[in-house]
Formats: C-alpha cells, sequence, structure tokens
C-alpha cells in the first residue's frame, strides 16, 4: 500500500498493508454475520406469525377428521398450535407421567392420558380404533416415585379442548424407569415421549399429536403452557453486535492509520 494517501483538511491517510487485509478480510466477514441474524430474526418472525394464525383458527374437530392415512397423520402434524376439540373418554387405566417436569422451581411431573375417540371402534376389535394423548398438566415430586399425587379420572363420555402440540422428544428408561414401571403398572414412569413405544403399552394407537389442555377444562392440573418464542430480539441483538464491530474496525483502521499534518 506503499504511496497510497489520500488527504483531506489537515490529514492524511496512509493505509499499511497488513491493517488493510485485516479490514478487507474481517469487515466483509462482520457483515455477513449479521445479515445472517437478521436472516435468522426473519425466518423466526414467519414461523411465529404462522403460530399466531393457527391459534387463532377455529378449533379442529378431531372426531371429524379422517385419520386411517400416513397423508392424514401428515395433515394433522401442519395443524400444530391449532385448538382442537375431541369427544370420548379418557383412559384411566393406561396413564403416563413425563418426569423432570419443572414449575416454579420444582420438580414434577406431567400427567399424560390416552383419550379414546368416540364412535371409532374397530369392526374386528372391541377396542376403540384411535386415541390421542392429552397433557392434563404439571403435578408436584412429593420426595419418592412411589408417592404420587392421585390422578384418577371418570371415564365419562366427555368433549374436551385443548392445544394440538408436536411430539419430538424420544422415550428413554432407565434401570430405575423400568423398576418404577413394574412397581406401579398405573402410571407408568417415562423420559420423554415417543409415541410408537407408548403405542407398545396401549391396545390402540396414538395420533402423532399431543393435546395440551385447555385450562378452563377440568380435571387437569397446574397447566401454565409455555408459548412459543423464536428469539427474535436476540437474533436482532447479535445483528447489532456483529454490525457494530464492523463499524468498530472500520473507525480503528481509518483512526490507526491517519496522520495529522501540519
Amino acid at each position: 500500500m506503499a504511496g497510497l494517501q489520500v488527504r483531506v483538511s489537515h490529514y492524511v491517510f496512509t493505509p499499511k498493508l497488513v491493517p488493510t487485509l485485516v479490514t478487507l478480510v474481517l469487515f466483509p466477514v462482520l457483515i455477513s454475520l449479521g445479515l445472517w441474524q437478521l436472516d435468522r430474526a426473519d425466518e423466526k418472525r414467519e414461523i411465529d406469525n404462522g403460530i399466531q394464525l393457527a391459534i387463532a383458527k377455529t378449533p379442529l374437530k378431531l372426531n371429524e377428521t379422517t385419520l386411517a392415512t400416513k397423508e392424514s397423520e401428515q395433515i394433522l402434524l401442519k395443524e400444530v398450535y391449532r385448538p382442537a376439540t375431541v369427544k370420548g373418554k379418557y383412559d384411566n387405566n393406561n396413564q403416563f407421567l413425563l418426569d423432570n417436569r419443572t414449575h416454579l422451581g420444582k420438580p414434577g411431573y406431567h400427567v399424560l392420558t390416552p383419550f379414546l375417540f368416540e364412535n371409532t371402534s374397530d369392526s374386528n376389535n372391541k377396542s376403540p380404533a384411535y386415541a390421542v394423548l392429552i397433557n392434563r398438566g404439571w403435578i408436584t415430586y412429593n420426595g419418592t416415585r412411589d408417592n404420587i399425587p392421585s390422578i384418577v379420572i371418570e371415564n365419562n363420555t366427555r368433549e374436551i379442548l385443548g392445544q394440538i402440540k408436536q411430539v419430538s422428544e424420544a422415550i428413554v428408561l432407565n434401570d430405575d424407569d423400568k423398576n418404577a414401571v413394574q412397581k406401579s403398572n398405573n402410571p407408568k414412569l417415562i423420559q420423554s415421549i415417543q409415541i410408537s413405544e407408548l403405542n407398545k403399552e396401549l391396545d390402540y394407537p396414538l395420533l402423532p399429536i399431543i393435546i395440551e389442555l385447555n385450562k378452563q377444562e377440568k380435571d387437569g392440573f397446574i397447566r401454565e403452557w409455555q408459548p412459543y418464542y423464536g428469539s427474535i430480539d436476540k437474533h436482532n441483538a447479535y445483528a447489532l453486535q456483529w454490525f457494530a464491530m464492523a463499524a468498530i474496525l472500520l473507525f480503528l483502521f481509518i483512526r490507526l492509520n491517519t496522520k495529522k499534518t501540519e
């Protein structure tokens, strides 16, 4: 960069080779990282908008939805966060406790109860053809897994309202959990949810979704469902940091290579 000079009034800018190369490399990288964070924020904003639209929809009537095909499963997964109603009965004899759930810093469980659809009996079997897993809310851990609060529920026919959520966790049962399942056949203790594994414990298939029970519905427990948080503000803040670093780099490059003349 020898010989290159830019004069402005009483100042002369004479960039040196190494600082120039460093700036030429780092400046576009920092700008690119800032733009990438803005793109991530836009992606999360689009997801958030889609969720808000789903929440505002009229409740999906699961009893009137075709459930027997793979295509119908994909349709259900596209209705995540939409309200839904279903008519049928809780299966009190086959309940699950989702372990390691916290509320206000306290350990506990989520109570998961299959809900048997009305009028979906298999002609070759007396078992209901379909059910959906209902998250009835959080209960506290009383210091031992043998001392579980009562979660018994009547199996009378009812219609319930909740919100569709996607199941994305895998089930893991360690030795202690297996012993707990053997000691108390109902409810069964699980570490996370995998529908295919839960189906092995039941005489009917579960839909590939879970319903979080509406707060106004009875026979539930503590239900402070966490809304979707896309970290849009966080991505915008990161973008601002990258752009600020790029501006600081450019300022230092100009400042350190500029001298005042007499």
